[in-house]
């Protein structure tokens, strides 16, 4: 069962059903054999009266009979004195003294046999078995219908003392549902429950460890970054100065300078990807107009474009957008970068952006490069990773610009999505801002 209360409810309930039955079978029982004590002693005083009415020379076959009582009075030879109406002439029971049951007449029968010694004759009076059992299922009937009459109640009245004891777990709940990505800080335990104790302390256990690893990463991380700046930049100097040496053309210089090149864009989208983390970049939201955004990044990498022969295309209107500048600029710089490596000499992209119902932005670009299979649209989003068979159309590329893209999206509540591109083959990369009312 998912919900913790409804697993109390139906457990809690379960039992007292249970138990409830239980008392109900054994009040059924004390019942039956309270009811069988009563008729008997009835039973006993009705017999006493019969032997005093006899005893003063009444002698009715009417006496003490009804539909559900019948007697015989049978002298010391055994013979039939008096009977009651409907009563058989054969004795209803063995002439000894006590009570047993019979059946006579269609029906089951309480007898009492009691002699009278001072008398001369045995007095036998009988009544219905099934009158007695009438009365004690009608006692345990309603005992039963009581306890079912107020289960609803019971279970009304254990829903809410369950959700009572379980608040204080929503809130604990709403505590780690509302914390920032960046925030490890431990939890309160203060006025805690011995119960949600326990598992606050597993909780800010687990924080601190959690802290400790993303603290090592992130120096890591970092660390490594910037200390390979400083050989790159060496590495760039003393390439340079073997271009002096060496034709302009040579293979080997040709090579290395592309991965020089390659590990410099890697370190700096490493760098840029450790920025970009929540727990490291603080967004400062200003109003911006998404297509100019866009305009200024396609002049600054216009270059790119140009030394490949692609045609670029930018429509929209003007697009309002509440976000953080350096983060989208970064976002439509990977974008971009990634349509042009993507895409050969002589291709077109296309930047669309559009206004969403909401009130959000719509910023599409679409290439016609060799597309994306549907069934890897979700795995590009890994680090480091690159569509096998695509790493000779980008020799420099990373497997990063993705990676940072959502992060971005992150940041401003956004969607990335994939389609197919409108040029017949390519790829068309959606990224979709919330608005206001969203």
């Amino acid at each position: 069962m998912s919900s913790l209360r409804s697993f109390l409810l139906v457990a809690v309930l379960s039992a007292i059903v249970l138990t409830s039955f239980v008392a109900a079978l054994y009040g059924y029982r004390a019942g039956v054999d309270a009811a069988d004590a009563l008729f008997d002693a009835q039973l006993t005083d009705s017999a006493v009266l019969l032997s005093g009415l006899l005893a003063a020379g009444r002698r009715t076959d009417q006496a003490l009979a009804t539909g559900d009582t019948a007697f015989q009075v049978w002298d010391a030879q055994g013979r039939l004195d008096l009977r009651s109406a409907g009563t058989p002439t054969t004795p209803m029971a063995p002439f000894e003294p006590g009570f047993r049951f019979a059946n006579f007449g269609g029906h089951r029968w309480r007898v009492l046999v009691r002699p009278e010694p001072a008398a001369g004759h045995w007095v036998m009076l009988a009544e219905r078995a099934d009158a007695r059992f009438a009365l004690a299922d009608s006692v345990a009937r309603e005992s039963l219908l009581a306890v079912l009459a107020v289960l609803p109640v019971t279970a009304l009245l254990i829903w809410l003392i369950v959700g009572h004891g379980l608040r204080r777990l929503d809130r604990l709940a709403g505590a780690l549902s509302t914390k920032a990505a960046d925030d490890l800080a431990p939890l309160d335990t203060a006025d805690a429950p011995a119960e949600l104790a326990m598992i606050i302390s597993a909780v800010n256990g687990l924080l601190e460890r959690l802290d400790g690893a993303l603290g090592r990463e992130r120096r890591l991380t970092a660390d490594a970054a910037h200390e390979l700046r400083t050989p790159i930049a060496a590495l760039k100097v003393d390439l340079h100065n073997l271009g002096t040496r060496l034709p302009t053309d040579d293979p080997l210089l040709l090579r290395l300078d592309a991965d020089t090149a390659r590990l410099e864009h890697l370190i700096a989208q490493i760098l840029l990807l450790y920025r970009m983390s929540p727990e490291q970049y603080r967004a400062h939201r200003e109003p911006l107009d998404l297509t100019a955004l866009a305009g200024e990044v396609i002049a600054d990498t216009y270059a790119q474009f140009e030394a490949k022969g692609q045609d670029i295309q930018l429509h929209g209107e003007c697009q309002p957008l509440s976000g953080d500048r350096f983060a989208l600029t970064t976002l439509l710089q990977n974008l971009l970068a990634n349509a042009s490596r993507y895409t050969p000499a002589g291709g077109h992209i296309r930047v669309q952006i559009a206004p969403l119902p909401d009130g959000g932005a719509r910023f599409e670009v679409s290439d016609s490069g060799p597309g994306l299979p549907p069934a890897e649209r979700e795995r590009v989003f890994d680090r480091f990773y690159r569509l096998v068979g695509t790493r000779h159309l980008d020799p420099a590329g990373s497997g990063l610009g993705l990676s940072i893209v959502r992060l971005v999206a992150d940041l401003h509540g956004a969607r990335v999505e994939f389609d197919d591109s409108p040029f017949g083959h390519g790829l068309t990369v959606r990224v979709l801002f919330p608005g206001r009312r969203a």
